[in-house]
């Protein structure tokens, strides 16, 4: 009876185990929120009432409020066009646990077509937009 009492007392504990380590886990994208514009937001109301026109024409900035991310983590912004890197910038978190980084994609960079954004950590993308230019 004590063998078969341990025995169930083992499967709990390791099945919640288990379901711990799932949740925790296995995610690695902390984007909370991103709008990609001609304007540069600083704050995450100001970010989460923005929305992203359907196409550009200037200088473009991609504001992303990140959550779950201490202090000096770093990102990686890649502008492509037509699988042509176009530029790639690296950031790191000012504060610690959440905030804002924004990358800018300069005038002379912005050329008609389609623009891929895309931001990385470490090798893993985890938010990837395309851009209609004009």
């Amino acid at each position: 009876m004590k063998i078969k009492k341990y025995t169930v007392l083992l499967s709990a504990v390791l099945i919640l185990l288990a379901v711990t380590l799932t949740a925790c886990g296995g995610s690695t994208n902390t984007i909370e929120t991103c709008v990609v514009s001609h304007e540069q937001y600083n704050d995450k109301a100001a970010l989460e009432s923005a929305s992203q026109p359907a196409s550009f024409m200037a200088e473009i900035f991609a504001s992303i409020y990140f959550i779950e991310s201490p202090l000096g983590m770093e990102y990686t912004a890649r502008w492509t066009t037509d699988g042509n890197e176009i530029k790639t910038e690296t950031k790191a978190m000012e504060s610690d646990k959440h905030g804002m980084i924004v990358f800018a994609l300069e005038p002379e960079n912005v050329e008609s077509g389609t623009i891929v954004f895309e931001v990385l950590y470490g090798d893993d993308i985890l938010l990837s937009k395309e851009l209609q230019i004009q």
